[in-house]
């Protein structure tokens, strides 16, 4: 069995020592107005279609975060999410691989208890793969989600441990040096990391 990377096991760590006790978790008065955040972490990608396969890889993954408060419980706002990987002729990885993730979304936070929230929504993925010479571009729709847990840091900052996830696959298609050739794919991320957001 293929053991988790040690950046990755490092973060889960730090969640799990970072979490506190229910009593004194509790989310800071909400505000009216515009809220934002941004985060860090390990990104996992796969893009699939009949002539390339299964792609995946891990690399850093952000995303940044902008949006407005609709009630108490429930925000909307627009994303950004990009992964990139280098390539590596040791690893057998001949091209610079790009994807980028943009999208509307909502977060709802179902407890006054316990600072965590849900959130859903709907993003376009592109990707690209470029060895100098060639490369090879999909984009596609498809639903993001996520969960994260809002460490209460001053006032409304937090620190927000997240996990999102995002696969495109309605409309896809795939070029090679501009010109299509496939109009079916499949494109994901999986993004696990730790944020600043302030709300």
């Amino acid at each position: 069995m293929r053991s988790l990377p040690k950046p990755l096991l490092s973060l889960a760590a730090l969640v799990v020592l970072t979490v506190p006790h229910p009593l004194g978790a509790q989310r800071a008065a909400s505000h009216p107005g515009l809220w934002i955040g941004a985060g860090v972490g390990l990104g996992w990608a796969r893009v699939s279609c009949r002539i390339c396969g299964a792609n995946r890889g891990h690399s850093l993954a952000a995303v940044a975060q902008l949006g407005g408060r609709i009630t108490n419980s429930v925000l909307i706002g627009g994303e950004i999410e990009g992964w990139f990987r280098g390539s590596n002729s040791d690893q057998n990885r001949p091209a610079d691989e790009q994807l980028l993730a943009y999208g509307a979304v909502v977060y709802w936070y179902p407890s006054q208890r316990y600072p965590y929230y849900l959130k859903g929504g709907v993003g376009l993925v592109t990707y690209r793969i470029d060895d100098g010479t060639d490369r090879l571009t999909s984009s596609a729709l498809g639903p993001k989600l996520g969960i994260g847990y809002e460490l209460h840091v001053a006032g409304h900052l937090s620190a927000v441990p997240y996990l999102n996830i995002l696969v495109g696959s309605t409309g896809a298609e795939v070029k090679f040096n501009g010109s299509e050739l496939l109009n079916q794919a499949s494109i994901g991320l999986l993004q696990f990391g730790i944020g600043i957001a302030h709300r």
